[in-house]
């Protein structure tokens, strides 16, 4: 419950910010306390509250697993489906919008993405429910993460930060104490066999906590994706957006908030950014660590609350 509410609110209060630069954010007071109103792309306006496509899917995968008791993309391909069907899907990626297209032509789930397609992060700000589905079982979860990322995403990349997401996750989940070298060294050793470029970059985060926050992001950033000019923001390439997801984790992991607070400063796919972060630090300090009027405010609030508690009994056997 901690891990999708901390999703949402993430996401839900990080949509009105999504694209503004690091600069321009520093500007403005308060926008953790509460949520604002939301305009996508200056088309519809929708309520306060109102998350997007970071927390839709995540709870697609979340009745999929509820539905077939294991991860199976062809269901989760048919959860995805539903959301471009019924025009619900908000701010879908284009890697996700080409894949799910597909699919709703007839293509399957296995030939839907292709794997020279970009490298964004629409499977890792989702993977958070397979993380915890297999918190504790890391040779499964890999293989799993793979199969829920190939129904949109196929770039060895992607998958990688994906399954560096659900390690952190899973982590988090089973964890009372963050350890930051141990945290790190799982989350390397998830994917230093697959890419060691990107493995070595997640081991390397420690040596920049210390350092000035916008120091450190635009260190780990690196200029990928940036137009010049429009000043700092986190790109929705997947490698900046796990290095910055997990830098703000790490610099608070006992604290939701300060967590948020501190992703939704980042700049660029605010958004996403927070939603992972989000799922992690939910994942490890529970739903309490929200606070209440977000919890409430956060758009089909019950809902998510009730897709957690039985995802947990489907996966442990609660009564």
């Amino acid at each position: 419950m901690g891990a999708l509410l901390g999703c949402a609110v993430g996401d839900a209060l990080g949509a009105p910010l999504e694209g503004r630069s690091r600069e321009r954010i520093a500007t403005m007071q308060g926008i953790a306390e509460d949520y604002r109103p939301y305009r996508h792309r200056k088309e519809v306006e929708f309520p306060r509250g109102q998350y997007t496509d970071d927390t839709q899917l995540t709870l697609a995968i979340v009745k999929s697993l509820l539905t077939c008791g294991q991860v199976d993309p062809a269901d989760i391909a048919e959860e995805f489906v539903k959301l471009w069907d019924s025009n619900e899907i908000v701010g879908a990626g284009p890697v996700a919008h080409r894949a799910v297209k597909r699919l709703m032509e007839g293509v399957r789930w296995q030939d839907a993405a292709a794997t020279d397609d970009l490298p964004l992060n629409g499977a890792a700000m989702r993977i958070a429910p397979v993380g915890l589905w297999h918190c504790g079982n890391a040779d499964q979860l890999a293989r799993d993460v793979e199969l829920a990322s190939f129904v949109t995403h196929r770039h060895p990349l992607a998958v990688d930060g994906a399954i560096a997401i659900a390690t952190a996750v899973a982590y988090g989940a089973t964890s009372t104490e963050i350890e930051t070298v141990s945290f790190l060294d799982a989350v390397h050793g998830s994917v230093a066999d697959r890419s060691p470029g990107f493995a070595s970059r997640l081991r390397g985060l420690d040596e920049w906590l210390p350092r000035t926050e916008t120091v450190a992001l635009e260190a780990l950033v690196a200029g990928e994706g940036r137009a010049k000019g429009r000043g700092f923001g986190v790109p929705a390439l997947v490698e900046p957006t796990v290095l910055a997801a997990l830098y703000v984790f790490l610099k608070s992991p006992d604290d939701y908030m300060v967590t948020i607070d501190r992703a939704l400063r980042v700049g660029g796919d605010v958004d996403t950014v927070a939603a992972i972060a989000g799922a992690i630090s939910g994942a490890h300090n529970g739903l309490d660590a929200i606070p209440a009027n977000l919890v409430a405010g956060v758009k089909d609030s019950a809902e998510i609350l009730d897709l957690g508690a039985r995802l947990f009994a489907r996966r442990f056997g609660a009564a």
